[in-house]
């Protein structure tokens, strides 16, 4: 499935590092509820595009995705299913990104939980 070093587009890790700043909540569970975010809205990840990873935030999957691992890997898996694991941590990184778009401008914890309660 997911390779075990993981990382992101490097636009994507400032975003997430502002909203920790903001909110006080982790990249990785930012990114957790990121990537169900854009599950959620239905964003499809074209492998075609040239999407670059130039994060230098490497961390290992399970520090990524915790206890969501085994489901984001499924959902992947039934959306990507011809996709190669790399083309996986690739599709991963984009729906993060395309998820971060959503929570990225909260001021505080408290925006960002209501933001998340009224998707």
């Amino acid at each position: 499935m997911l390779p075990q070093t993981m990382w992101l587009n490097k636009a994507v890790e400032e975003q997430l590092q502002t909203l920790k700043g903001k909110t006080g909540v982790t990249p990785n569970v930012a990114a957790r509820i990121a990537f169900f975010r854009s599950i959620e809205k239905g964003f499809i990840f074209n492998k075609e595009k040239d999407y670059k990873l130039s994060g230098s935030l490497k961390l290992d999957k399970f520090t990524w995705l915790g206890k969501t691992q085994m489901v984001t890997e499924l959902l992947l898996k039934q959306r990507y299913p011809e996709y190669s694991d790399k083309e996986l941590q690739t599709a991963w990184a984009a729906h993060v990104e395309d998820g971060i778009a959503t929570i990225r401008n909260q001021r505080d914890l408290v925006n960002l939980i209501h933001n998340i309660n009224t998707a």
